[in-house]
This record gives C-alpha cells, structure tokens and sequence, in this order.
C-alpha cells in the first residue's frame, strides 16, 4: 500500500494586482527513474553513498595535444634525435640537400613530404623519449638483422619497430662500458653485443 502525498498548504499572498494571487508552498520532490516514487532532497544524498564504490575514479577528459610544430622544427627534429648527416638526412627524405637546407630556412614542403617528415618527426620523439644511450654511434651499425636504423628510415618501414632491439644493445653496451677493464668484456666484438642481446625482431615470429 503506497502512502498518500503530504498535503500542500496554500497560503495568499499580497499583490498589487486586484485579484488574489495563490502560491503553492511544497517541498521538492525529485523523481527517480526506475524507483516506482519519489525522493526528497534530504534523501538523495543517502541514495548516493549507497552506490559510491571508493574504486571507481573518474578522471577529466583531457584534450588531445596538438603539434603545432613547423615543417622546419619537424625536419630539425628528424635530424637532431638521429644524428645524422645532411647529406643523409636528404636521402631520408628523398630530396636533395638543397631542398632540406630550404625546408630549415622555413620554406613549406609540398605534398606527402609534409606527411613523411611528420611521420619520421614523431618515430624520432618516441627515439629521444626513450633515451637511447649515444644512438648517434648506432644509427650507421647494422644491427637490425644486417641492416642499420639509417638504412630503415630510408624505407617506408615504421623506425619504432626496431626501437627495443637498439634501446637492448644500447643498455647492454652501456653497462659494459662501465664494467672494469680487467673483466675483458670492453674487448668484445659487435657479435658477442648482439648474442646477449635481445633477438632482432625482424627475426621474430
């Protein structure tokens, strides 16, 4: 059996206008989809700590960063994080080194050399954000199955897919570096490095 709503008094109240105007004096009533009644505002706070579970947490959306880097910072970039040459940094592109030197000085690029400047752009910030130790004395090696992270960024191959494998080598001729000369390892060829090191991942299943 529902209980009856409470009775809502009427009280007048005095206008300027000749006719006497009513107004009705209720509490608020909310309305709760799916609860066959209503709520009260002293109650919905009740209601909510009901459902609160102390493992949810919600986060504000954050916006989306925008690059709003030029094509000049892009090719700069590209150069800087790989260490690399103008004259490779030309074949990278696939331009001629006066075309780079153009693209520095601030003339915009034409076409898909815009979208592979910034493709190669941000595989190098994934580089430098992984702080590969003197990536400068790697980038010519080939140490990717024969081949060398330059002759990669000359393809249209992803870089970041070869980022593990150099970040291992990297780390593990860093720590050989420091080990005391006596231990003997500072001695070791590039192929004793590479068979303690992770496998490539071109020879990954």
């Amino acid at each position: 059996m529902t209980k009856p709503y409470p009775k809502t008094p009427l009280y007048p109240i005095k206008t300027n206008s000749p006719h006497q105007a009513r107004v009705i004096r209720a509490p608020i009533w909310i309305w709760t989809s799916g609860t066959g009644g209503v709520m009260t505002p002293h109650g919905t706070p009740k209601v909510l700590n009901q459902y609160y579970d102390p493992r949810i947490h919600v986060e504000p959306c954050r916006a989306k960063q925008i690059d709003t880097r030029s094509p000049a910072e892009h090719v700069a970039n590209i150069r800087d994080v790989f260490a690399i040459s103008m004259s490779d940094l030309a074949s990278v592109l696939g331009v001629t080194r006066p075309t780079v030197y153009a693209w520095l000085a601030g003339q915009e690029p034409k076409g898909e050399a815009v979208i592979r400047i910034q493709q190669l752009s941000r595989a190098a910030d994934k580089f430098h954000q992984a702080n590969i130790i003197r990536l400068d004395k790697l980038v010519n090696r080939p140490i990717l199955n024969g081949r060398s992270l330059l002759d990669i960024l000359r393809t249209d191959e992803d870089p970041v897919e070869a980022l593990a494998t150099i970040k291992a080598i990297a780390d593990k001729e860093a720590q050989t570096r420091r080990e005391p000369k006596s231990v003997g390892k500072h001695l070791r060829s590039l192929d004793d490095v590479l068979g303690e090191s992770s496998v490539a991942i071109y020879e990954r299943s």
